[in-house]
């Protein structure tokens, strides 16, 4: 297995700051190496590819299925 780059030290001692179910912040100080949070994440950066953004361009057009 490869080595893991190393945890970026801006990042060291930083908290998730998400807000909570109960209003209050998250103090999760577990971040992944992208400053994400193992719990919260943080929202999606889309397709990267240009084969997601083709596939992403085509569910745009189809229609809107009703229950």
């Amino acid at each position: 297995m490869p080595e893991p780059p190393p945890f970026p030290d801006e990042l060291r001692g930083l908290t998730c700051g998400a807000k909570t179910r109960a209003g209050t912040r998250c103090k999760m100080e577990g971040l992944y190496g992208s400053g994400r949070c193992k719990l919260h994440g943080g929202l999606s950066t889309g397709p990267r590819t240009s084969e997601g953004k083709a596939k992403v361009a085509r569910n745009g057009n189809a229609p809107k299925r009703t229950p």
